[in-house]
């Protein structure tokens, strides 16, 4: 049929109107292509900017590093000045086009600690009369035992541990340890029973009933739980330990560790059950001089310090029997030591840190054997470990320290550091049900 001409107008302009928008819907597309290109090529841009600063940084590194690797090892053992510090970054300035936006003077002290930390700087060489001039013998007696002070003796005391890093103090009577060591059987024979286990009970003196299988713990030093006998807390609480460390910290507001016994079985003809610990920081160096160089702001008359140990011989402990090894100086070569050595990981932790085998401070490690009912107490920076028990009797000790309590205003938490601290170990104990709460009332 005929349609009317202005019908049919009508129609195809509705057909052909959609057309415009069609063709700016194409520039609109070719726009945003334009536009992604122009963001690619700029991202591009951004990218190879980003890379082409990293070189840079990393030649300035190198060449730092190369400027501070050549004077170590001129200067073995000695502190980098400044003006080589500044020396690299007028290097930097002069010979890498670079953005110095950034503090070079900061980056330079970054390129020196990884140095440090990847390749370690030189040793200084020295000779025998040297080495053993750093480290003066703590004073030992014709018996072979060393001097002992009594925990009166204050100001010995403090000398000693300034001189050595050590002392060895009387604290316990014979009847003291042996009551000590009668209790230190019966806790551990006591976990025996609650574990289950069958055989004889330990008998400090039958060899028969050491065997690994009879022991309720499967650790290499035989107990791996702190002592709660109550003749472990009357040692703990002995007024001449407690007068030692009043007179070491120069503190009454003292804390006291809760810490566990100590055994190596003798060993002779069973070569398996020779055990000492390898020569190793309690904590680690370079937290120790931290410790040293903030000083005790709350005490100012009182140097800041990373805190004591202390072990106490229950029966004689001599070069047979293994005894407690120590570097003495060492604290005041500990920042030498840190000049000379690769920057571990664990620097920047609390944790321990073992001496490597290779380090020729082994060599002049001392023997510190003791009498029974003495005590060594050594600084936390003292390099110590423990030799083998050779003979056919049980080594026997018991661990106490001492520390400033927090009310006591010392820059340093010693309650927070220290993993037996009282304040740690009681709660815990009353809370597995390990210790009744009255125990600790009276």
């Amino acid at each position: 049929p005929q349609v009317p001409i202005k019908l049919a107008i009508r129609e195809v302009r509705s057909v052909v109107m959609p057309l415009p928008c069609f063709s700016g819907l194409q520039c609109l597309v070719s726009k945003l292509t334009l536009f992604g290109t122009d963001r690619r090529d700029r991202a591009g841009a951004d990218v190879t900017g980003k890379m082409e600063r990293r070189a840079q940084w990393n030649e300035a590194q190198k060449l730092a590093q190369r400027i501070l690797r050549e004077w170590m090892q001129k200067h073995p053992g000695e502190p980098v000045p400044e003006e080589v510090f500044r020396h690299c970054q007028q290097e930097i300035e002069s010979s890498i086009s670079i953005d110095t936006t950034q503090s070079l003077q900061s980056f330079v002290r970054y390129a020196h600690v990884d140095l440090l930390r990847v390749e370690g700087p030189p040793q200084k060489i020295r000779s025998e009369e040297e080495w053993q001039s750093l480290f003066p013998r703590y004073p030992t007696l014709e018996n072979g035992f060393m001097h002992c002070f009594d925990s009166s003796d204050s100001e010995g005391m403090r000398a000693a541990l300034q001189k050595y890093g050590f002392c060895v103090v009387k604290v316990l009577t014979k009847d003291e340890c042996e009551q000590s060591v009668q209790a230190m059987f019966e806790e551990i024979n006591h976990l025996r029973i609650q574990k289950g286990l069958e055989g004889p009970l330990i008998n400090v003196e039958d060899h028969s009933t050491w065997e690994d299988k009879n022991w309720p713990s499967n650790c290499k030093f035989l107990v791996d739980y702190v002592a709660l006998h109550p003749q472990a807390f009357a040692n703990r609480c002995s007024k001449k330990i407690y007068e030692a460390f009043c007179g070491i910290f120069q503190e009454s507001r003292l804390h006291v560790s809760v810490d566990k016994w100590g055994v190596a079985r003798g060993a002779k003809g069973k070569a398996r059950w020779r055990i000492g610990l390898r020569p190793h920081w309690d904590l680690n160096p370079w937290q120790c001089l931290r410790d040293f160089e903030s000083g005790n702001p709350g005490n100012p008359g009182i140097p800041g310090h990373p805190g004591y140990q202390g072990m106490v011989a229950l029966r004689d402990q001599d070069l047979e029997t293994g005894c407690h090894l120590t570097l003495p100086g060492c604290t005041h070569f500990l920042k030498q030591w840190s000049l000379e050595r690769k920057l571990e990981k664990v620097s920047k932790t609390m944790k321990s840190f073992r001496a490597s085998q290779e380090d020729p401070l082994l060599r002049y490690m001392q023997p510190v054997p003791l009498r029974q009912g003495e005590m060594v107490i050594w600084s936390c920076a003292q390099l110590h470990g423990s030799s083998h028990n050779h003979s056919n009797k049980m080594r026997l000790s018991q661990y106490i320290r001492m520390f400033p309590a927090k009310e006591a205003g010392w820059s340093i938490n010693y309650d927070e550091r220290d993993t037996f601290s009282c304040t740690r170990v009681l709660p815990r104990a009353i809370r597995k049900g390990d210790l009744p709460q009255e125990a600790l009332e009276g």
